[in-house]
Order: C-alpha cells, then structure tokens, then sequence
C-alpha cells in the first residue's frame, strides 16, 4: 500500500491499483498508471501466471512481451479459486482506488468477486470490466484476441488494397487502444469520485472502443446518411508512401502547393493542375487513385534528395524507418522517447519513456517487472497472513513464489 502523495509529476502517486488479467489489455493499462505513480499489484495464477511471460523474446523466464507491458508492478500469484484467494482480493479492496480485469463475463461473480460485492466492501472502489465483445448479445461469452477484433471493428478493412482482401495491422493495436480507454477511463472515474465520494462500475468492451477509435477518420464517408451529402475519400485511401529504390518517405500534401512541388519531383509535371490534381475537393474524392503514382515515381531522387525537396517547401513529411532502427534515429533520441537501463533479471533493457510529460518535464519508468509471485509474500504479510500461514498455502500450491536470484 502506497503512503506518497500526488505530485504535478507523479499525478496518481498515493492510489493502489489491483490489475486481475491476462495478456496486453488491462496489464497495458495499469502499467500506464503504475507509470503515473500508482502503485500496482498485478493478481496472476499460481501456475504459469500471466501467460505473456512465455511469449517471445526472453530471459531467466520474463519475456520482452510480458515486460513492456508490466515494469514497476508487484506480483502476488494466488489461485483465485481458493478461499484464501478471494479472501486476499477482498483485503487488497478494502483497502483499493481501482480494480481492473478482462475475464469474461460472469466469472469474477463466480468466483465471489463481482463488481456488487467488492464494491460493497468499499464504496470508493473504481471497479473496471473489460471484456472483448461487451456483456450482451451472442458473441458475449466468446474469447477475444486482437486478431478478432480488429477483423469486426473494420481494422483488417481499413488495410485492404482491394475489396475483400483484408489484411492485419501487425500489431496488437485493437489491444492497446483498448488498455489507453481503460486508463482513461480510471482516471475520469477516479475525479467524479473527487466530488461524489463514491466509486462506480466500468464496462468496457475491446469491440466499442476500436469501433470508436477508428471511427472519425476510417468512417467519415458512413457517417453522414443523407443523399444530398457530398462524398469524398475515406480516410484510410490517404495513407501511401512515396517510394524510391533506397527506401520510402512518408508525405502528406494537402494544399495545392504542396502539389505543385510533389508532381515534378517523382517525374509528373504534366499533372499540376489537372482536374483530379487541381484542387482539394477533387484530391480528396479521389485519393486512392491519385496517390498510386507514389509507388511509381518517373524521377528516383532517392529518399534523402525527396525530402530535401519536401521540407523546403513546408511539405509535411518524414522517412519510413526500418523498426530495428528506430533506436538510432536522432529525433527519437532528441526528445527522449527511450531508455536504456539495466534490471538483475533481465539485464540491459531498452524501452520508451512515459510520453506524458506532467509539469512539462520528461519521466523515466525504468523499473523491472515483477517475476512471477515475487512480492507474494510481502503482500499477504500486508494482509495480515503470518509466515507460517504463508508457507503452507505455498507448500500447497495456492500460492506461488520466485524471489529475485
């Protein structure tokens, strides 16, 4: 249990989150706050415990995977079915600001950890479902992966070249975009009880929020019904790169000079002021067809020489860059987007900075994840568990332990 205060810097020092979860979603989310100055106990099964601990790149047993989405949390693994695990979630409440888990519907009240029950021991408590597909209809029960949400919020959709030939963004963004909403959407709870004086229960579905983050841009030409509606481009028609034999550059001209300087550059000076070329309103009806000459430029300048080009004439534009190294790139490295630090388990670790920055200077969250069970004991000591209790509930294997090496 946290005793700091808030701080201009650290705005959520003093509040203990309790994270309950599996994979990105809410362990994203409470990272984000534990960031902030939350303190943060991530609540895993006795065995294995969060399953992002195996997957991908990893050390001494702790994955890249698991740890960029867990630094500087505490973990207690305690077999929630087990009586002393819904008694210890029930200590860790009385005494919380937040409580978050993405189980599927129904199973924390079978477990005896509803959102009415916990919510009763404290009032204050900000209680936060998550679930893939909401807590209605069919699809209600059905596990949720990023994959299958960004196949029905339209994401796969959005990266079509051509009709029906959907593709992934090859990230988990349908995960993350849900963990930012679920830390929003603490802290807008966490003000209303500011002045209420009382916490509430939060649904939050993976579906709803990646339908409402790519709504305003990937859905503007669906969301004016009337006929008389002038029609122009979705957004997702914008999005070319302009590409060259030594690499592509990210570019987006808008104003009608910025054409005038584009078109001759990839070797199109015939274009400048045609009908489709010559002004915005007929660019933007039809940009996935103006934008093809991108992929073909008559003229290869080469990246370097393009871009001298753009910016001399105020051109948005940028290099795309390999993502093995983004670390070298000297404007990532001008603002302090990353961090090099070195943990007892895993060793020199490389990760982004917080990219908040409160009081308007730059945070470090160069922390360690917890290995599995680690603050175990620590934590049930808290609770008022003595040692000998504590031994015979591992010994059992209620509760799992791994102290640093």
């Amino acid at each position: 249990m946290s005793n700091q205060t808030p701080t201009a810097r650290q705005p959520m020092a003093g509040l203990e989150v309790i994270e309950l979860s599996t994979m990105i979603t809410c362990s994203l989310a409470a990272m984000t706050m534990a960031a902030q100055g939350a303190s943060v106990i991530k609540v895993e099964p006795p065995i294995m415990g969060d399953q992002m601990r195996v997957l991908g790149t990893q050390k001494n047993g702790v994955s890249a995977f698991f740890h960029n989405a867990n630094r500087g949390k505490r973990s207690l693994a305690i077999d929630l079915k087990s009586a002393e695990g819904v008694e210890a979630i029930k200590k860790l409440v009385a005494r919380a600001d937040v409580l978050l888990h993405n189980y599927r519907p129904g199973v924390m009240q079978r477990l005896g950890l509803g959102s009415e029950v916990l919510r009763k021991l404290n009032p204050k408590l900000i209680y936060i479902a998550v679930t893939g597909f909401g807590t209605q209809g069919a699809m209600a029960d059905e596990p949720a992966y990023d994959h299958v949400i960004q196949g029905m919020a339209g994401f796969t959709s959005l990266q079509s070249e051509k009709d029906n030939q959907f593709s992934f963004i090859r990230t988990f963004i349908c995960d993350k975009v849900t963990a930012y909403t679920v830390a929003q959407a603490a802290t807008a709870a966490l003000l209303a009880r500011a002045t209420t004086g009382e916490g509430q229960h939060i649904d939050i579905s993976m579906l709803h929020a990646c339908l409402a983050f790519m709504w305003p841009d990937g859905m503007m030409h669906r969301t004016i019904k009337d006929k008389d509606k002038f029609e122009m481009s979705p957004g997702s028609d914008y999005f070319q790169t302009l590409n060259f034999s030594d690499g592509s550059a990210a570019v987006a001209p808008l104003q009608d000079a910025h054409w005038q300087v584009l078109l001759p550059l990839i070797g199109y000076p015939e274009l400048v002021g045609t009908p489709i070329y010559g002004s915005v309103p007929a660019r933007m009806s039809n940009m996935r067809e103006i934008t093809q000459i991108f992929k073909k430029p008559r003229i290869d300048v080469g990246v370097e020489k393009a871009l001298e080009v753009l910016r001399a004439a105020d051109i948005p534009c940028g290099p795309c860059i390999d993502r093995d190294e983004l670390e070298g790139v000297e404007q990532i490295q001008a603002i302090g987007a990353l961090e090099t630090y070195v943990t007892k388990t895993m060793g020199e670790l490389t990760v982004p900075t917080p990219p908040v920055q409160f009081d308007g200077a730059a945070t470090s969250h160069a922390q360690p994840s917890p290995l599995l069970g680690e603050h175990s004991r620590i934590i049930l000591t808290e609770l008022g568990w003595d040692k000998q209790s504590i031994d015979a509930l591992i010994s059992a294997g209620t509760v799992a332990e791994t102290p640093l090496p």
